[in-house]
C-alpha cells in the first residue's frame, strides 16, 4: 500500500511515495525561499509555499511512475511557524519562521507577567523567543492592526491542510512545540493566554497526530494529480517524525538528525522537563502518551557551510572538478589532526543558540588558536565543538532520568564517519547511522500507515524496519581525551556567557 509523506522544512519542501514493503519508492523536494521584508525578519511566502508543495506532489508523482495507487496524504512539518488569517483564510502576512529574530525584543515583557520557571514547567518550553507564543505576543504589541485583523493562526503546515481539506486545524505535536499548549493537560493554556491578554479563540482545533481530517477535493486532486477523495492525515513536526524514522521509540534510545542544525531526543511517558534552572532541554508531545524530551543546537553543519563559503574555496574547486562533496574534502581534512584538536576550541554559535538566558547574544568563538595549529585543527574544532552541545543536552537527560545508550544518526552530516566517531567518543555510546533513509519522510509514511490501520504497533514497525548503514563504537582513548576537551569547553562557555550578554548591549 503506498501513501504519500510531504516534509514541509525551513529552507526545503520534500515529499516522498512510500510502500510498506519497498521504503521510499520516489523522494523530490524544492527549496523554499526565505523572504526578508524588514530587518530582522525571516518568513516563507505563503503563496510560494503553496506552489511549491504542488509542484513537488506532481514531481514526486511523476518519478513515481505508474502502477502506485496513493491511499492517503501525511505531512511533517518545521516548528515555531506562526501565519494569521482574515476570516476567508487568505494570509495576512508572511509565515514567520523559527529564524524570525522580531519576537525577541518583547521577551522581557512576556516574562514580567509569566515566571521563566512556570512558563517551562507548564508548556515544556524553555522561555525562548522561538516560539509562537513570543511570536504573538510581538504581534499584538508591535502589529496591533495585524493582529486584530487576524480571525485565524496557523503554522506552515496549517496552512497547507487548510488549502488541501478546507479544515483549520493543528496536531498535538506541533501544538507542543508553540509554547501555547499545556503540556500535562494537551489543550490549549487558556490560562496563560488570558494572562497575557491573548486571544485563545484564533487558534485552530487540536487534533491527533493520527487523525484523517479530511479528504482531497476534486479541484485539488486534479491539480495535484492524485485520486480524488485521498484520505489527509495531520501528521506530526518534523523532529518527531525523525525520531519514529529512526526507530528511536524505545527505551535508551537516542535520536539525533545531524543537518544545518542538530537535535537529540529520547522519549517518555510523561512529560519531563529539566529540574536545573538552566532549562537545558524541551518536552514535545509525539502521540499515544510518547513525549519527546530532548534538546536543538541550532548550529551543526550551517559551522561547515560557513567554513565552506569563506575559507573552502579549494574544496569548491576540487569538489567540482571531482564531484566530490566540499563537505567530504573537509571532514576529510578534520582526520588529519587529533582528537582534541591540539587544545583548540570552537563555540559554534554563529546562529546564536536555544539557551534561555544568553541564547540570542550567543556567537562563534574559536579560541586558543596558537601558530601551530592548521586548517586539519580548526575544522577538527568545529566538528567538535557540535558535538560538545549535543553532550551538554545527553548530560541534562541522564540527570533527569533519561539515561540512553545507544544514539541513532540520520541526515546529511551522518555521511561524515569522523563525525559519527565524534558522537560515540563523546557521548560514550554506540552510534548507528542510516546515510540514504530520510528519516523524516520514511516515519511520516509510517504515521500514514498507522492512521488507515495498516499498522497498529507503530513503534514495533518502525524499529524492525530501521537498517543502520554504518555503526561505530565508543573509542577509549579518544574518549579520554574528550572528557578533558569537553571540561575545558565548559569553562570556556560559561566565561564566555556574561561577555555575549555586555558585548550585545
Amino acid at each position: 500500500m503506498a501513501v504519500l509523506a510531504v516534509d514541509i522544512g525551513t529552507s526545503t519542501l520534500k515529499a516522498a511515495v512510500a510502500d510498506l514493503d519497498r521504503g521510499l519508492v520516489a523522494t523530490y523536494s524544492e527549496e523554499v525561499p526565505i523572504e526578508r521584508p524588514e530587518p530582522e525578519a525571516a518568513e516563507h511566502n505563503p503563496r510560494v509555499l503553496w506552489e511549491v508543495f504542488q509542484r513537488v506532489v506532481r514531481g514526486v508523482l511523476a518519478q513515481a511512475g505508474e502502477g502506485l495507487e496513493v491511499e492517503a496524504l501525511a505531512f511533517s512539518g518545521y516548528l515555531f511557524g506562526l501565519i494569521p488569517l482574515d476570516r476567508r483564510g487568505e494570509p495576512l502576512s508572511g509565515v514567520m519562521t523559527w529564524l524570525d529574530r522580531r519576537p525577541a525584543r518583547i521577551m522581557p515583557k512576556l516574562l514580567e507577567v509569566v515566571r521563566p520557571r512556570e512558563l517551562y514547567e507548564r508548556t515544556g518550553c524553555p522561555p525562548l523567543s522561538i516560539y509562537q507564543l513570543a511570536k504573538l505576543l510581538w504581534m499584538k504589541i508591535e502589529k496591533p492592526e495585524l493582529y486584530d485583523s487576524a480571525r485565524l493562526l496557523l503554522d506552515a503546515k496549517g496552512y497547507v491542510l487548510l488549502n488541501l481539506a478546507g479544515e483549520a486545524v493543528m496536531d498535538l505535536s506541533s501544538a507542543s512545540g508553540s509554547q501555547l499548549l499545556h503540556s500535562r493537560r494537551l489543550h490549549w493554556d487558556y490560562e496563560l493566554l488570558e494572562s497575557l491578554g491573548l486571544d485563545p479563540s484564533k487558534l485552530p482545533p487540536l487534533k491527533r497526530s493520527t487523525e484523517i481530517v479530511g479528504e482531497v477535493s476534486r479541484d485539488i486532486a486534479e491539480k495535484l494529480q492524485l485520486p480524488r477523495g485521498t484520505p489527509i492525515v495531520t501528521g506530526v513536526f518534523d523532529g518527531a517524525a525523525v525520531t519514529v524514522g529512526e526507530g528511536a521509540l524505545g527505551s535508551g534510545i537516542a535520536s539525533s538528525h545531524l543537518s544545518t542544525s542538530t537535535m537529540l531526543r529520547v522519549t517518555s511517558s510523561e512529560p519531563i522537563v529539566d529540574a536545573s534552572d538552566e532549562m537545558r532541554f524541551q518536552t514535545y508531545y509525539l502521540f499515544d502518551g510518547i513525549w519527546l524530551p530532548g534538546g536543538a543546537v541550532n548550529s551543526a553543519g550551517v559551522v561547515l557551510r560557513w567554513f565552506r563559503d569563506q575559507m573552502g574555496q579549494l574544496e569548491r574547486i576540487v569538489g567540482e572538478a571531482t564531484g566530490m562533496s566540499p563537505y567530504e574534502l573537509l571532514s576529510r581534512e578534520a582526520e588529519r589532526a587529533p582528537p582534541g584538536s591540539g587544545g583548540l576550541l570552537f563555540l559554534p554559535y554563529i546562529s546564536g543558540e536555544r539557551f534561555p538566558s544568553f541564547g540570542n547574544q550567543a556567537s562563534g568563538v574559536l579560541f586558543g588558536l596558537k601558530e601551530h595549529h592548521t586548517r586539519a585543527h580548526v575544522v577538527r574544532s568545529m566538528m567538535e565543538g557540535v558535538v560538545f552541545n549535543l553532550k551538554i543536552v545527553g548530560e541534562a537527560l541522564r540527570e533527569n532520568g533519561l539515561p540512553f545508550s545507544e544514539v541513532r544518526v540520520t541526515g546529511g552530516g551522518a555521511r561524515s564517519r569522523l563525525w559519527l566517531q565524534m558522537i560515540a567518543d563523546i557521548l560514550e555510546v554506540p552510534v548507528k547511522a542510516a546515510v540514504s533513509c530520510d528519516a523524516a519522510l520514511w516515519g511520516t509514511s509510517l504515521i500514514a500507515w498507522k492512521s488507515l490501520g495498516v499498522i497498529s504497533d507503530v513503534k514495533r514497525v518502525a524499529e524492525e524496519r530501521f537498517e543502520p548503514e554504518v555503526v561505530v563504537h565508543p573509542d577509549e582513548g579518544s574518549a579520554a581525551v574528550y572528557r578533558e576537551s569537553y571540561r575545558r569547553f565548559r569553562r570556556l562557555l560559561d566565561a564566555a556567557r556574561q561577555l555575549f550578554i555586555e558585548f550585545s548591549a
